[in-house]
């Protein structure tokens, strides 16, 4: 028995601390009945390492659920993606200029997609609460886009609150001609890390 059939035999309930549709629509995937609680945690770093920077502010988040609402009786989830580019992070634009540099950087290209994830497992059968934490990296490259593609896409709002100014299953999939690793990775939220976690 796969661990997607093991998640939705024992845990089919999960708090994902995250206002992300496409995180929610990977969990109700696996089986999961998803209650949405977000956290307004702050999302500042000075770090300089993909991995090491999603996972911090996972970290904090979860943090910031917990002092919130302490000691939960379900599972508990955060994460946070970024896109990088050589020395470059790049987090959610702050508006359309900002979302077209991104992607005129990124078009032609290969960069890196870091999901990094903080999981809260309740006390159970006489063992204590836990927090795992931990990150993954993806690579996606990007076709050679036009002036006007970019111009387009910019013009809608597709890039509106996603790291590196796109969603992998969004508009964007188009400008998409190769991913290295798991997919889920690039959408925000390591499904195979998380799987086993659970399960």
């Amino acid at each position: 028995m796969g661990s997607n059939h093991i998640i939705s035999r024992f845990l089919p309930i999960v708090i994902l601390a995250s206002q992300s549709t496409a995180r929610k629509d990977l969990l109700i995937s696996l089986g999961c009945t998803v209650i949405s609680m977000p956290t307004n945690s702050d999302e500042y770093h000075e770090g300089s390492v993909g991995k090491d920077v999603v996972q911090d502010l996972a970290q904090k988040k979860m943090e910031s659920f917990l002092s919130q609402h302490p000691s939960p009786t379900l599972p508990v989830i955060t994460a946070d993606t970024l896109v990088s580019y050589g020395s470059q992070l790049l987090g959610k634009p702050k508006d359309s200029k900002d979302a077209h540099y991104y992607i005129q950087l990124l078009q032609g290209e290969t960069h890196s997609v870091c999901s990094g994830y903080s999981v809260y497992l309740p006390a159970f059968r006489g063992k204590h609460d836990v927090i795992i934490n931990g990150s993954d990296e993806a690579f996606v490259t990007f076709h050679t886009l036009t002036s006007k593609d970019i111009e387009l896409y910019v013009s809608g709002n597709d890039w509106y609150g996603a790291a590196g100014a796109y969603r992998i299953q969004g508009l964007a999939k188009s400008f998409i001609s190769n991913i290295s690793g798991d997919y889920t990775t690039v959408v925000g939220l390591p499904i195979d890390a998380i799987s086993a976690i659970l399960s």
